[in-house]
């Protein structure tokens, strides 16, 4: 179910300088909001919407975290309570939540944001679950991993404070400790591409939630694509805003 209307702003706040939680009401003609999925928010200062993953998702509210890195951000920083927002949602295909004995969680940067909304629909279910998050500066939303996580290593590239260094590294220890039926991830491309690699070389299954640009949010425009092992050629591509954005670490062919 896609809903397209104006939703009036119920709360707002600062996580960081250019960190920021939007929250909206959670009406009925939304339907089911999986994590991983994502809403096009419109933004005055440019034609095309932004694909914003949801961060938290409760019966009668939705939150998006959403940083500032261009123009449209900056607009939606801007916004207050009690102003209107027209969005588009929700869309694409969210992460499969299996019910699996041993999961782990890894993110970067505001790549944390979907993966609090799946770790927080994991911890019903009573699935033994370690975190993994690294930032390139100072980290943030870490409440909602650290007071549940089995084990929550935080990673910083720049903060003292935290280990220092990229999650590949935790990744790689934490897999040949322990068994995982499933790994979670959410990041940047890089960092995607990072972690798919060590997860294929270990035999462990990964779901990707991938980041691209993305234009109409529905598929027409085949901007966000994503090349996945399949078809006559070896290779096809699919729409992350449709098939996607979650695909699993397997099926991910990344160009060099």
């Amino acid at each position: 179910m896609k809903f397209s209307d104006q939703v009036k702003i119920i709360d707002k706040q600062t996580i960081q300088e250019d960190v920021f939680t939007i929250t909206f009401d959670h009406v009925p003609e939304m339907g089911l909001v999986k994590p991983g999925q994502f809403f096009n928010v419109a933004c005055d200062t440019t034609l095309l919407r932004r694909p914003i993953s949801v961060c938290e998702v409760t019966p009668t509210s939705i939150v998006l975290a959403i940083k500032v890195i261009g123009k449209g951000t900056a607009f939606l920083s801007k916004l207050r309570v009690g102003d209107q927002m027209e969005i588009m949602g929700p869309l694409g295909n969210g992460f499969d939540l299996v019910e699996d004995s041993k999961v782990l969680v890894v993110g970067g940067g505001i790549g944390v944001a979907p993966l609090k909304a799946l770790f927080e629909a994991i911890k019903p279910k009573n699935i033994s679950t370690d975190v993994i998050i690294g930032f390139r500066d100072q980290p943030y939303l870490l409440e909602a991993f650290q007071s549940s996580a089995d084990r929550c290593t935080v990673v910083s590239e720049t903060d003292a404070g935290y280990l220092k260094g990229y999650v590949s590294e935790p990744l790689r220890a934490h897999l040949e400790e322990t068994q995982y039926d499933m790994v979670y991830v959410c990041g940047p491309l890089p960092m995607l591409k990072a972690v798919a690699h060590i997860c294929n070389e270990k035999k462990v299954n990964a779901q990707l939630l991938m980041e691209e640009k993305m234009a109409c949010g529905v598929g027409a425009c085949l901007v966000c694509t994503c090349k996945i092992k399949e078809g006559d050629f070896g290779f096809k591509h699919k729409r992350m805003c449709v098939e996607g954005p979650m695909f699993y670490a397997s099926e991910v062919i990344f160009d060099a």
